[in-house]
């Protein structure tokens, strides 16, 4: 990793240094939002040196943090809530405006075809789940499955014919070779898809994160799909 690439980064406006402006945690109970049950990736752009150095090594598309908004709300503040796996705390409910000034993308997930409600079932059966220290050091070839850093937490509930979709797109060379996905497998076992914060951006059709205006910019998906043929893809003794 070149030292320039890194000074470069660290050096650019859209990385927010600050700690967390808000430093509790809901704890009482959620309810869902007027608008119902919604299902949206919160894609974050780095905030410090490590965070620099995660968006450096997958790609550099401009994000380094994912959570995921099940349109829920916090009762006791009445503020919108995400959940997040972090390390330290592992998979957990945040205030949404945990990063204060911190500006990040929202995909509306319905939009590009999943069901909110399976998706965000899926979501809430992880909290309690602890970081998973070994997928991020080794960007997915050590996975323990009842442990969750942030990209995985939405991967492992996106449904199969999405992640079958990514592949596809990155074999294709329409994702970063870096930022979108590792593929693992057997014959004997099932196969584990890696996708980090600035692979689902991409995959999605957002814009990089020098792009981004502020907090909470709506960018609606814009899939790759259609740029190339389908096709059947191998993994061990699966066909996809």
């Amino acid at each position: 990793m070149k030292s320039k690439t890194i000074t470069a980064q660290l050096k650019s406006d859209y990385i927010d240094r600050e700690p967390a402006k808000k430093e509790s945690r809901p704890t009482g109970l959620l309810r869902q939002g007027d608008e119902g049950r919604q299902a949206s990736l919160l894609i974050f752009v780095p905030r410090n040196v490590i965070s620099a150095l995660i968006n450096d090594m997958t790609g550099g598309y401009g994000y380094s943090h994912l959570a995921v908004d099940c349109g829920e709300l916090d009762v006791p503040t009445g503020k919108r809530v995400m959940v997040e796996s972090t390390p330290g705390l592992g998979v957990h409910n945040s205030f949404q405006d945990e990063y204060g000034e911190r500006k990040f993308v929202r995909i509306p997930l319905e939009k590009a075809g999943c069901n909110a409600d399976e998706f965000c079932d899926c979501i809430r059966s992880k909290l309690g789940e602890k970081y998973d220290d070994g997928e991020a050091l080794t960007l997915g070839l050590y996975d323990n499955p009842a442990k969750q850093i942030c990209s995985d937490l939405a991967m492992v509930c996106l449904p199969e014919v999405m992640c079958t979709d990514i592949v596809r797109c990155h074999r294709a060379g329409l994702l970063h070779s870096l930022s979108a996905v590792r593929l693992y497998g057997s014959p004997n076992k099932a196969f584990h898809l890696f996708v980090s914060p600035n692979g689902f951006a991409e995959y999605f059709g957002a814009p990089r994160g020098e792009q981004l205006d502020g907090p909470d910019q709506l960018s609606e998906p814009i899939l790759p799909a259609k740029q190339i043929p389908p096709r059947r893809i191998h993994i061990g003794d699966r066909t996809l």
